[in-house]
């Protein structure tokens, strides 16, 4: 172990650490989108490493969050229940993944994940400056609804591994509290990742090496930490501006997704 950390230099180990804390504030705050700021290690790091680091740290910063947050979250008019409506968003995703897996398969990544970051670059604009009262009058959702939305966050999940947006947009269409809405994403966005992770573990058992873990158990405790500020920011945030602030937080992942596309071919 000590042989592969005397292999990062200390400035990498510090750039690193710096990353995956902003990352979690990032995410502690918006509820999503660890990435957007995390792709940044690919700078650093080797695409399957990077990328492998990025899927456990958003998986167990997310579970951190939503577990600080959950005595805010499960009154949320039953936003929580399987036979409410999470369950719907759940079946849709699972349904849609392996349509994404194909979709890549046959067409490739890289233009897909550039055409959805620059997708979401556009709408988190339009919605910043939009009236705030164009919202879609859908006063709630039919579980038909949140399947298919939840479809679609499957099939962007294969084929980016951002599965949460498209939840995050529906909800900014629909105008959904920031309780109830990241009551509905967060549940959606862990489980989803739990599947996605399964699967590279699964496909790409080399992916989980050594150095891995070692880089892990370093980059573990600044991440918690990291979403800890984030959820005490979150938690002083009102509706409107944290409404705001995931809109923002659409196009930084935009941005994102077209970063990590850029470091991981280049």
């Amino acid at each position: 172990m000590f042989e592969i950390i005397e292999s990062f230099p200390l400035w990498q180990g510090f750039a690193l650490l710096t990353i995956y804390f902003g990352s979690a504030v990032f995410s502690g705050l918006s509820g999503f989108g660890f990435s957007a700021i995390g792709c940044l290690s690919l700078t650093i790091l080797s695409p399957t490493l990077g990328i492998s680091l990025l899927m456990a740290l958003s998986l167990i910063t997310q579970a951190s969050s939503f577990i600080s947050l959950y005595g805010d979250l499960k009154n949320q008019s039953g936003a929580l229940a399987r036979e409410d409506s999470v369950a719907p968003y759940l079946v849709g995703g699972l349904t849609g993944m392996p349509l994404g897996l194909k979709i890549v398969m046959i067409f490739g990544s890289q233009i897909l994940t550039a055409g959805l970051g620059v997708m979401l670059i556009l709408y988190s604009a339009y919605s910043l400056f939009k009236p705030a009262a164009l919202i879609l009058n859908i006063r709630q959702p039919r579980s038909v609804h949140s399947f298919l939305v939840g479809a679609v966050g499957g099939v962007v999940g294969g084929v980016s591994a951002f599965p949460g947006s498209a939840l995050v947009v529906w909800n900014g269409l629909l105008g959904v509290a920031k309780a109830k809405s990241r009551a509905l994403t967060q549940p959606y966005i862990i489980f989803m990742q739990i599947v996605g992770l399964w699967m590279t573990l699964w496909f790409y058992p080399k992916a989980f090496d050594p150095l891995l873990w070692t880089v892990l158990m370093f980059a573990l405790p600044i991440a918690l930490l990291g979403t800890h500020v984030g959820v005490q920011i979150y938690k002083k945030t009102g509706d409107i501006g944290y409404r705001k602030f995931t809109f923002v937080a659409l196009g930084v992942s935009g941005l994102g997704l077209l970063m990590k596309m850029a470091l991981v071919t280049s």
